[in-house]
């Protein structure tokens, strides 16, 4: 009986190591890979994606150029997972919990603007270099990604001004989705910013004030003269 209770201390005991090492082997981990995540960031704002190349990454990370391309296999996996993270840091979900509670339609309206102004002066420096990463498929497929995630933020949006409403008289949701999505391009963004020297409030008064201009009925305008 005695035997049996040491084995299966024993055997507990091994469990827990198993875990430990487990766990101390998952810190390490992703210690490497934000290390190298982070290496790759300050270079392509300095250098540009091209400029870059997974050996310079990994000297700056201070890891074996293999080792970059055992966690992330390419250059543009880096700028995927870089462009992932910029949601979460510019608190996407506070500013989504903030749009969904709005009562008023049009507020919700200015609330998109603002997110998009949050969102893209946050990543400033990754959205630049994702933005001229030329054929990279793996960009490519994020600004394909980067459309549905902005539709997704925006139908609600539009859905909640039809049914006040508020849409400009022939306007279908479809239309004013992709006007709004048009009109919160990075590309208009970088235009207004780096291109005429904007500040990011001067960008988001334009596009709050465009997207009304753009989207809503004009109040005492007959229907059909918005």
């Amino acid at each position: 009986m005695q035997g049996r209770r040491d084995g299966q201390a024993g055997s507990s005991g091994s469990a827990r190591r198993r875990r430990y090492r487990s766990a101390l082997r998952d810190e390490r981990a992703a210690d490497t890979r934000g290390r190298i995540a982070a290496a790759a960031r300050e270079l392509f704002a300095t250098r540009g994606f091209a400029g870059t190349t997974v050996a310079l990454i990994a000297e700056h990370a201070g890891v074996a150029t293999p080792t970059v391309y055992a966690v992330f296999s390419s250059k543009g996996e880096i700028m995927r997972e870089l462009v992932s993270r910029l949601e979460t840091e510019a608190d996407g979900e506070d500013w989504r919990a903030r749009i969904e509670a709005e009562p008023d339609p049009r507020r919700k309206l200015e609330w998109y603007a603002a997110w998009h102004r949050t969102l893209f002066a946050t990543g400033r420096d990754v959205l630049a270099a994702a933005l001229n990463a030329g054929g990279d498929p793996a960009v490519l497929d994020l600004r394909e990604q980067g459309d549905r995630n902005a539709q997704a933020w925006l139908e609600p949006i539009i859905d909640a001004l039809a049914a006040a409403g508020m849409l400009a008289p022939g306007l279908t949701q479809q239309q004013a989705v992709d006007r709004g999505l048009m009109l919160s391009s990075l590309e208009l963004y970088f235009r207004a910013t780096n291109g005429r020297g904007w500040s990011d409030e001067a960008y988001q008064q334009w596009l709050t004030e465009l997207l009304r201009h753009q989207l809503l009925v004009t109040p005492g305008v007959p229907d059909g003269k918005n």
